[in-house]
C-alpha cells in the first residue's frame, strides 16, 4: 500500500511538470540511459551510431545519464551531446522537490524526438523521463518485467510510439544493445566489444603500485550481493601463494567496511585503494593487473572493458544476460555459479527461464574452494 502511495506522489508530481506552456518542439533529440555502471558499459560504444544515424543527423543531441558514472562519461563520450543533465538517481527516487524540478527541466527543453535504451524499464525513472520530455517521436523496446509492479503492468501503455521487439532471453545484453542501435540507425552495427579506449584515461600515479598484483573488489552496493570475507581472504591466499601477487583492494567509499574485514584476516602483502580512485582510475589499476575477484558487480565489466581477467561470483540471476560474456566478445571473463544453478542450467533451455530475473540464491553457496579450482583451470 506504501509504495502505491508513493506511485500516486510520483504521478502528481510528473503531471505537474508537464503542465502549462513550454518552448517550441524544435529539432531536439534526447537519450535516455539513468541506470548503473555496467549497463552503461555494455552500451556506451553504439553512442556514436546512434548520434550518427539518419534518425538524429540533423537534431542537436542531448544525453540523461547517471551521475554515478559522470566521470566514466568524461572519458569518451561526452564530445557527443549539445547537454547533459545528470541524474541523481536516489534523490530522483526520494526527494518530490528535485524529482518534479528535474523533470520539468526536461519538459521544458523541447524535445522531437526521445530514446530510451533501456530494457528494464521503470516507471518511475527512465519512463518517466521519457514521459517528461513529451515527444512526438518516442523510442524505447519492449521491456521486461524486471523493475515492474504488477499494479504498473499496462502504465507504459501509449506512452512510445516506436517500440524495438527485442528478442527473448537469454541475451546479453551488449549484443541487444547492438540491435537496438541497428532498429535505430536502420544499418548493421560495427561494435563488437566494449573495450575501453585507454590512452584518453586521466593518468594515474602507480609508484605505489607492485609490478605484479590482483585487484579484490569485496563490497557491493546491494547486501543481498555478498560474499564473506573470509571467502575472499583464501581465493587470496591461493593467488599469493602460487604467484606471490600482491592483493589491492578497490572499492567506493560504502564498502570500505568490507575492506576493513578483508585486511583484518589477510595476512600477506595488501595495498588498500578503497575510496582512493576515481572510477576512471580504477580502469587503470584493473587494466594493470593480473585478474579480477569480485562478486557480481560494475567492477567486473569495468574490468572486462580495459582486458582486465575476471573472476567473478554469481548466483544465477538473469543468467545470460550480463554474464556470462560470450567468447566473441571477452575470452578472459570467468563466471562461477552454485553447484545447483549449474545443475540446473544443465537440464536445458526451458531451466534458463527461472533465471531469467534476479533470484535470491546466497552467494554464499559458491565455495572459495570452487573459484580456486576455475583460476587453477585458466590461470596455468
Amino acid at each position: 500500500m506504501l509504495n502505491r502511495l508513493k506511485g500516486i506522489v510520483y504521478d502528481l508530481a510528473l503531471l505537474l511538470a508537464k503542465s502549462g506552456k513550454r518552448k517550441n518542439v524544435h529539432r531536439k533529440a534526447l537519450i535516455v540511459k539513468p541506470d548503473e555502471i555496467g549497463d552503461y558499459i555494455l552500451w556506451r560504444k553504439f553512442i556514436p551510431e546512434l548520434v550518427g544515424s539518419e534518425l538524429l543527423k540533423d537534431h542537436e543531441v542531448h544525453f540523461c545519464g547517471n551521475i554515478a558514472w559522470k566521470s566514466l562519461f568524461a572519458i569518451d563520450d561526452n564530445t557527443y551531446f549539445k547537454k547533459v543533465w545528470w541524474l541523481r538517481k536516489n534523490d530522483f527516487k526520494k526527494k518530490i522537490y528535485y524529482r518534479h524540478n528535474f523533470l520539468r527541466a526536461i519538459f521544458l527543453e523541447g524535445y522531437d524526438i526521445v530514446i530510451n535504451p533501456v530494457y528494464s524499464r521503470a516507471k518511475r525513472v527512465d519512463d518517466a523521463i521519457v514521459s517528461a520530455a513529451s515527444a512526438n517521436q518516442r523510442i524505447g523496446q519492449e521491456r521486461n518485467n524486471e523493475n515492474v509492479k504488477a499494479y504498473e503492468m499496462n502504465d507504459d501503455k501509449g506512452l512510445y510510439t516506436r517500440l524495438f521487439n527485442s528478442p527473448p532471453a537469454p541475451l546479453f545484453e551488449f549484443l541487444r544493445n547492438r540491435l537496438f542501435a541497428e532498429f535505430i540507425t536502420g544499418r548493421p552495427s560495427v561494435i563488437s566489444n566494449t573495450s575501453i579506449n585507454s590512452e584518453n584515461i586521466p593518468a594515474l600515479e602507480t609508484s605505489q603500485l607492485p609490478e605484479k598484483y590482483f585487484v579484490v573488489f569485496p563490497g557491493s552496493g546491494s547486501k543481498n550481493r555478498i560474499w564473506p570475507a573470509e571467502n575472499f581472504v583464501r581465493v587470496s591466499d591461493h593467488l599469493y601463494e602460487q604467484f606471490k601477487w600482491t592483493a589491492i583492494i578497490c572499492g567506493g567509499p560504502g564498502d570500505q567496511d568490507y575492506a576493513n574485514a578483508f585486511i583484518e584476516e589477510y595476512t600477506f602483502p595488501v595495498i588498500n585503494l578503497t575510496s582512493k580512485t576515481s572510477l576512471p582510475q580504477l580502469l587503470l589499476v584493473l587494466q594493470n593487473a593480473q585478474c579480477l575477484v569480485s562478486i557480481d558487480t560494475g567492477a567486473v565489466h569495468l574490468a572486462a572493458a580495459v582486458g582486465c581477467t575476471v573472476f567473478g561470483v554469481f548466483n544465477g540471476s538473469q543468467y545470460g544476460r550480463f554474464a556470462p560474456y560470450p567468447v566473441a566478445i571477452n575470452k578472459n571473463f570467468f563466471p562461477v555459479y552454485p553447484d545447483e544453478v549449474e545443475s540446473d542450467l544443465e537440464q536445458g533451455p526451458a531451466a534458463l527461464e527461472k533465471y531469467e530475473y534476479v533470484v535470491g540464491i546466497p552467494y554464499t553457496r559458491v565455495s572459495s574452494q570452487k573459484v580456486i579450482t576455475v583460476m587453477n583451470k585458466y590461470l596455468n
